[in-house]
């Protein structure tokens, strides 16, 4: 490239490297639902019967654990938070690397052009 140190192939694997770290955020952020543990039975007669049918959780029924439970959820949404974050920080990253190859390609070109031009006119004197 006239006038640049950056190689835009360089750009343009960087671009397609971060979005493959994007996808596979994406991919661990979608894992991540679903991984929820409820704190209280849902439904059942009448509006449910919490205090009768203790949760099914991953700290068991009779365990009594309702406050490691809701501390668990709390935790993963951050993590969901944290991940959906990163999913998108390294989109737009990648999207950005990708704008900037294409800036320079058109700078590159537009220079090129520009000398050529320089050039015709001096051999037309």
């Amino acid at each position: 490239m006239i006038g640049f140190e950056t190689d835009l192939q360089d750009l343009r694997d960087s671009a397609g490297a971060l979005q493959d770290a994007a996808d596979a955020a994406g991919t661990a952020s979608n894992g991540l639902r679903g991984t929820d543990v409820p704190v209280a039975a849902g439904g059942g007669l009448f509006g449910g019967l919490a205090g009768m049918f203790p949760a099914a959780n991953a700290f068991g029924r009779s365990l009594g654990m309702p406050a490691v439970a809701a501390a668990y959820d709390n935790h993963l949404a951050k993590i969901q938070k944290l991940v959906a974050q990163l999913h998108q920080t390294t989109a737009d990253t990648s999207h950005a690397l990708m704008r900037v190859a294409e800036l320079y390609e058109q700078a590159d070109e537009d220079s090129k052009r520009h000398v050529n031009r320089a050039a015709a006119g001096l051999e037309g004197n």
